[in-house]
């Protein structure tokens, strides 16, 4: 015995609007790096490229040792806070502060990244013995 197709059915597909400017006289449109610049100057943070130096190029601002030892974390006003993973890391990059927020300015051309503070990071290293060290046997 055979089957008999029924025919499909075409689905309606929904219309789209074209596109219609809001009423009125509103502002002109304008770049997104121009956008962005004025939203993170008035948030009080380096500009765009500035941005672009401290998280992308951390490698050329500290070279290549000392960037997988640290990281930026944020801009916190006119502080740049940093992670290391070592107490001893995180004095040597307190040593070169000055040079490495000139290097941040040279790359960058911008100066709102006045200081820099460090924290060095709290890494666990597998479980913790237990209190009281090991227990002896009964005897």
């Amino acid at each position: 015995m055979t089957t008999r197709r029924q025919p499909a059915t075409s689905v309606p597909t929904p219309r789209r609007a074209g596109w219609q400017p809001l009423p009125g006289d509103g502002p002109a449109p304008a770049q997104l790096g121009q956008v962005l610049d004025r939203t993170l100057r008035s948030l009080g943070t380096p500009s765009v490229a500035g941005v672009e130096v401290i998280f992308e190029r951390w490698g050329e601002v500290v070279g290549v040792a000392m960037a997988g030892r640290t990281r930026p974390l944020r801009i916190d006003g006119d502080a740049l806070i940093v992670s290391c993973d070592e107490p001893a890391i995180a004095t040597h990059v307190r040593f070169l502060q000055a040079e490495l927020v000139e290097r941040l300015r040279q790359l960058s051309g911008d100066r709102r990244v006045a200081r820099i503070e460090v924290r060095v990071a709290q890494v666990r290293r597998g479980p913790r013995p237990p209190r009281g060290g090991p227990r002896r046997a009964p005897r």
